[in-house]
């Protein structure tokens, strides 16, 4: 098992949780009362984190809202990198791909400069452009599968793609706990057939909330076992505050994470 997925575990285990929460700087995400700059979005996400500790076993950067911001932008994702606590996974959501030279790059920049605990990639170029990731054999690389949007239908769906990446992702990790999958909620019936591929490999799941990904479907299929869900639940949107909401935003967000867990935790129970 990677330090990356054994981190993973005991986060899990400690929080009581499955959920990743997004970190995404951008004025359609911003708390009300904000800026949309630079600074803004750095309250923002402090707020979001010190709301969320403690009641969630990962957080995800999403790295294209970062380097949209340019060369401030990237400063800002490290310096929020490091408000996340030690002890819970960081998922670096940057889908990189590219021949074995610039994928080593891609890596070192992630695992290496950014620290992130995890990193998602398209490994749709083949085994050369995926390796230089699984190399970093303390991380846990999560491989794109079958994702939460529309146009998954264009590649991934056809002539079952999503089974064939599943089944490389399970040889390519070859026991060491170094590789994932990302699995969309929004085609819950497609996931079981997925976790049969793929053996107990986790799986970050993205499409819940505005999405419309099923979480109770998700889970009954998606899951290892009733005790070893194999799962990370990521929302972004479902934990910030409502348009016009003027509470205190910290309150506020940990109202809906703390809702999110017991929605979880009931969808669990119910599948037992």
């Amino acid at each position: 098992m990677s330090a990356a997925l054994d981190k993973l575990r005991r986060a899990q285990h400690a929080t009581g949780s499955l959920l990743s929460i997004g970190l995404e700087p951008c004025p359609e995400y911003q708390i009300g009362g904000l800026p949309c700059d630079v600074a803004g979005y750095e309250t923002a996400m402090r707020l979001i984190v010190e709301a969320t500790a403690g009641l969630a076993c990962a957080y995800k950067l999403n790295v294209a809202f970062f380097e949209s911001l340019g060369v401030e932008g990237t400063a800002l994702m490290h310096r929020v990198r490091a408000l996340v606590p030690a002890d819970v996974l960081l998922i670096a959501d940057a889908k990189r791909s590219d021949i074995g030279s610039s994928a080593r790059r891609y890596a070192q920049a992630l695992y290496g400069s950014l620290a992130a605990d995890s990193v998602t990639v398209n490994p749709l170029m083949g085994h050369d452009s995926v390796e230089p990731f699984l190399a970093h054999d303390d991380r846990l690389t999560f491989l794109l599968c079958l994702t939460s949007n529309p146009g998954a239908c264009d590649f991934l769906v056809p002539h079952d793609l999503h089974l064939l990446i599943a089944e490389k992702a399970l040889e390519w990790d070859a026991g060491r706990g170094v590789c994932g999958l990302v699995v969309g909620a929004t085609r819950p019936e497609r996931a079981g057939a997925i976790r049969h591929a793929a053996g107990a490999m986790p799986f970050l799941v993205p499409g819940l909330g505005a999405q419309g990904g099923s979480l109770a479907e998700t889970l009954h299929a998606a899951r290892v076992s009733p005790s070893d869900p194999g799962l990370v639940l990521h929302v972004t949107r479902g934990i910030l505050p409502d348009p016009g909401d003027t509470s205190d935003p910290v309150e506020a967000i940990r109202a809906k994470t703390r809702a999110w867990n017991e929605q979880i935790a009931a969808a669990r129970s119910a599948g037992a």
